[in-house]
């Protein structure tokens, strides 16, 4: 099973490239969204008068959308034009965070988040199966890299440029959340200039229902659950933690600034990684071995983190922003393997993501009131400890090479 190239038939290779600028583009903006909390955790906790405890509900909210839409999201996707579906996607997302932006009610902060996470994830979706199915299948795990990179790389901008703006220009986290929402609407317009509005996702444009066998065979994919469960762990690590890696390592003795370099160069490390190791399992046809490999790497990583002091903390950092950080490709790139026909990629995509956002849920309001009441380095041995369990997960995936 591999990624199809029916784009490549129809359009020339300029064109293809342009759509595929436009893919990772809209990444990267919605990647803003998705980290803009990352610099300003302690600003929203002093704003809302709350806790960890609370801020899980918060850090978590725009997953919860994509536990009841994913599914649904995934197969409307094969049936509207791209177009059509980041408008809405997009649009949707930047209603929540104007919503985030102009309230203060901690409650309405919570939906607005939820109102971004259902419009993020819906255009997510797009953009996954899109590249997945544009690009050369020998590939792959290259594309997949650098779709990666792109959802990542807002990371590093909002770690250190969203600091910088708030400690150097007094911006407030609201005004920063507005900028981000007008660029979202910006970016719409950019993407109607660059992908044609006939452009559906390759093979599922048909308007035929998809048939209850082709739903239950996504379902029932093992890979699939395995992967995502593993992923579960992963994103704990790599998304949930980081709304509090620069407030933990403040408790190391580092100042706001310095923990917000470290951990941008963890990310940044993190994207060279990415691209590195992408390239790597096309030359040796293999996925799971690298995922397997990683996880047991990030593992390593977080008990680093508890045990070493401030002043080596970049061992961490070293270890943290290379081998690790390959997960997300390998997840990204698996889709093609473990959907059975090409137009089960959105449907597998989806089933996935809503597995592993009913996790992320679930265990991210858990962190919040572990790191309450059990301390960061509990909290943090926990995670390693999650890392081995992804790493097995991944290990009887068997559909994946």
């Amino acid at each position: 099973m591999s990624g199809v190239s029916g784009p490549e038939q129809q359009y020339s290779r300029t064109r293809v490239g342009l759509m595929l600028a436009a893919v990772m583009m809209m990444v990267v903006i919605s990647g803003f969204g998705n980290f803009k909390f990352v610099p300003m955790q302690n600003s929203i906790m002093d704003y809302f008068h709350i806790q960890e405890s609370a801020y899980g509900y918060l850090n978590t909210a725009s997953g919860w959308a994509t536990v009841l839409c994913a599914v649904p999201f995934g197969f409307l996707v094969r049936k509207l034009r791209c177009n059509v579906s980041i408008i809405i996607g997009i649009s949707v997302a930047a209603v929540g965070i104007f919503i985030q932006a102009t309230t203060a009610s901690f409650v309405v902060m919570v939906i607005g988040r939820v109102i971004e996470g259902a419009g993020s994830s819906f255009a997510g979706l797009v953009t996954a199966a899109l590249t997945l199915n544009l690009v050369n299948p020998k590939r792959l795990s290259f594309w997949s890299s650098v779709f990666v990179v792109a959802t990542i790389m807002p990371q590093v901008i909002m770690a250190k440029g969203g600091t910088a703006l708030m400690i150097n220009s007094g911006l407030s986290f609201q005004q920063i959340f507005r900028i981000i929402a007008f660029i979202y609407l910006g970016a719409i317009i950019v993407w109607l200039i660059l992908v044609p509005f006939s452009l559906k996702i390759h093979g599922v444009g048909s308007s035929v229902k998809p048939t209850r066998e082709q739903t239950l065979r996504v379902i029932k994919n093992k890979s699939n659950w395995l992967v995502a469960i593993a992923n579960i762990f992963f994103n704990l690590v790599s998304i949930t933690f980081t709304a509090y890696i620069i407030k933990y390592l403040m408790t190391k003795g580092l100042t706001q600034h310095s923990a917000a370099n470290y951990y941008s160069l963890t990310t940044i490390l993190g994207l060279a990684s990415m691209i590195i190791f992408g390239i790597l399992s096309d030359k040796l046809k293999t996925k799971r071995k690298i995922a397997v490999m990683s996880c047991f790497a990030a593992a390593v990583s977080f008990v680093l983190l508890a045990v070493l002091p401030g002043n080596l903390i970049i061992i961490y950092v070293l270890v943290w922003g290379t081998l690790p950080r390959s997960v997300a490709v390998m997840v990204q790139s698996s889709s093609a393997d473990i959907a059975e026909v090409p137009t089960d990629i959105p449907i597998v995509n989806s089933v996935k993501g809503t597995i592993m956002q009913v996790g992320s849920i679930i265990t991210g309001i858990l962190l919040g009131y572990m790191i309450q009441y059990l301390g960061y380095n509990v909290s943090i041995f926990v995670l390693a400890g999650g890392m081995v369990i992804a790493a097995i997960m991944w290990m009887f995936a068997k559909r994946i090479p």
